[in-house]
């Protein structure tokens, strides 16, 4: 079907709207903005950050505007002040704000932008204002004394606002009204109608051009279609579902007969496409359509649960990475438990003051595990915690060993790549060496994960790889270094090193390591001296392996055999 010249239509906050009105109508998309999440250093108590939003640039142009305010805005996490990008201030936060909410000020610019006569149909969620200090940025790090503005959610229509949460609702009695009612789950604002002075009886009344369609059981409107000279008309529509469902009937068959002027090419005929017009064909081609979409959003629901289903399973991995305190601490001993250990036993904080928050038990020895969750790297004080508690734990145990190990989430705000990976000083590592214990951070947890789950290591190693001191690899024990690749030739893939003193041999699996990254793979062939050789132990030695690798890989073998000579 060809789309419709008219109206144009601006959608902001709903992706299924969009998809389902621009199969027939020539749509545009925008947001109310990022919400911003900031932390403030000590001694630190201003943020700065910048109105990240998307508006059409000729909105004055759309005639028709759909706004969903029940949908939440992307949230980001700010770690530094924003630097203004092409518009030359910025918004100033105080402590104790964490919070920058955009939504109220982008709608304030929306309103200055819109034609005179539009039709909004609006989403209606809670109701709030919000404060903003906007300072100009003058030159690096020199801000202007902030202005102080305050907008609502709801300046951009004429009716005043309420929050106020309730299902209970009563239709009035039109076509508008009983469509949406079909729709309504409940309402979380009641709206108080504009008046106007009627000059007979000397007194305010209500205004005729702004007109209930859904009441609460107390009487209190919760959506209303309304006219103003001003700003045109606006639609109100409470709690909802299948929202999209609802804007197709809306403006396919309802508002073109209320508001013919909006919709001047679909409002025609549409009476010819219900069904006691339709011949029998159609009809049976519609129940089988009926039926295959019963089926299809059966199989997506289906599948949906199923990938919450494992969600849920997964979300300890998750956890792993950005949570903190006793999510995190339950986050490990899930991973623990995954990773083998049948013992695994979150300590109450409350029973002791000084208890290290994970116990491992084994028949011979004690995992005794410090969790933490940080924004930045640990204190010398943080890494060495966990050793407090051996003394106590080996008295209580005499027949085991006692293994402290600290394990962080620092700098847990960062994507984990871009964090200082090991996040440990130098001195911390040898103490933790001198002292006996262990330290690890849940990143290198995930990545190990990762590399069990893929086949290259197996849980069995690395729980054996945990009783280290200093800085913990998870590597396994039993991997001999053989050198690392000074030189790559991809096209017969391989790698040349110097081999010292570790025999090799055609067919031996060997493991290849670089950065965070570990390849598993087999020796096809070996060259010693220019020569096809079955087996090397020393000199420079080409090895051709299965996948294709590149410079600077480290290579491994297991339970190697080192020459004594």
């Amino acid at each position: 079907m060809e789309k419709y010249n008219e109206p144009q239509i601006y959608i902001v906050n709903n992706e299924k709207i969009t998809e389902r009105l621009s199969q027939n109508y020539h749509v545009a998309t925008g947001d109310l903005g990022v919400t911003k999440i900031v932390e403030y250093e000590e001694y630190v108590n201003k943020r700065y950050v910048d109105l990240e939003y998307s508006m059409i640039s000729n909105l004055h142009e759309y005639s028709v505007v759909i706004i969903d305010l029940q949908n939440e805005n992307e949230t980001r996490h700010c770690l530094e002040d924003d630097e203004p990008d092409g518009i030359p201030y910025l918004f100033e936060l105080n402590f104790p704000q964490k919070e920058f909410m955009p939504s109220p000020f982008v709608l304030s610019i929306m309103k200055d932008k819109l034609k005179t006569q539009v039709l909004k149909i609006i989403f209606a969620g809670s109701s709030y204002s919000e404060k903003y200090n906007i300072i100009k940025v003058l030159k690096q790090n020199q801000y202007s004394y902030p202005d102080e503005e305050v907008h609502n959610i709801y300046e951009i229509i004429q009716a005043s606002t309420t929050s106020k949460f309730g299902k209970k609702i009563i239709s009035e009695n039109n076509n508008l009204a009983n469509v949406i009612s079909k729709y309504v789950k409940g309402y979380n604002v009641v709206f108080d109608l504009p008046t106007k002075w009627e000059k007979t009886s000397q007194k305010s009344i209500a205004d005729p051009n702004f007109v209930p369609l859904l009441k609460n059981q107390d009487g209190e409107v919760v959506s209303y279609i309304g006219y103003s000279k001003n700003s045109g008309y606006e639609i109100l529509i409470p709690l909802c579902e299948k929202k999209d469902e609802l804007i197709e009937r809306l403006v396919t068959s309802v508002l073109p007969e209320i508001l013919p002027d909006f919709f001047p090419e679909s409002k025609e005929f549409e009476w010819i496409k219900e069904q006691e017009f339709l011949p029998k064909e159609i009809l049976e081609i519609e129940k089988e359509r009926t039926l295959i979409q019963k089926e299809y959003d059966s199989k997506i629901k289906s599948l949906n649960e199923r990938r919450n289903a494992v969600d849920q399973k997964y979300k300890f991995l998750n956890d792993l990475l950005i949570e903190t305190g006793d999510k995190l601490v339950q986050a490990v001993c899930t991973y623990f438990k995954w990773l083998g250990f049948s013992n695994v036993e979150a300590i109450d904080g409350n029973e002791d003051i000084l208890r290290e928050d994970i116990q491992i038990t084994e028949e011979d020895k004690m995992y005794i595990i410090e969790v933490k969750g940080i924004g930045g790297t640990s204190t010398d004080a943080e890494c060495s915690q966990v050793a407090k508690h051996r003394r106590k734990r080996e008295k209580e145990h005499r027949d085991k060993e006692i293994i402290p190990i600290y394990i962080v989430n620092h700098q847990r705000y960062m994507r984990p790549s871009l964090r200082q990976n090991p996040p440990f000083s130098d001195n911390q590592i040898d103490y933790a060496e001198n002292d006996e214990r262990g330290l690890l951070t849940t990143w290198q947890l995930y990545n190990q994960y990762k590399l069990i789950e893929n086949g290259i290591f197996t849980k069995d190693e690395t729980r054996d790889s945990l009783d280290e001191w200093g800085l913990i690899s998870l590597i396994p024990k039993n991997l001999i270094s053989v050198g690392v690749y000074d030189e790559y030739f991809k096209k017969p893939k391989a790698g040349i090193l110097m081999l010292n003193n570790v025999r090799i041999k055609v067919g031996d699996e060997i493991y290849a390591h670089k950065g965070e990254r570990w390849i598993r793979t087999q020796i096809a062939s070996l060259q010693l001296n220019g020569e096809n050789v079955d087996w090397a132990d020393s000199g420079e030695v080409g090895i051709v392996t299965d996948i294709e690798l590149e410079k600077g890989f480290e290579i491994f073998i297991k339970n190697g055999v080192v020459n004594e000579s």
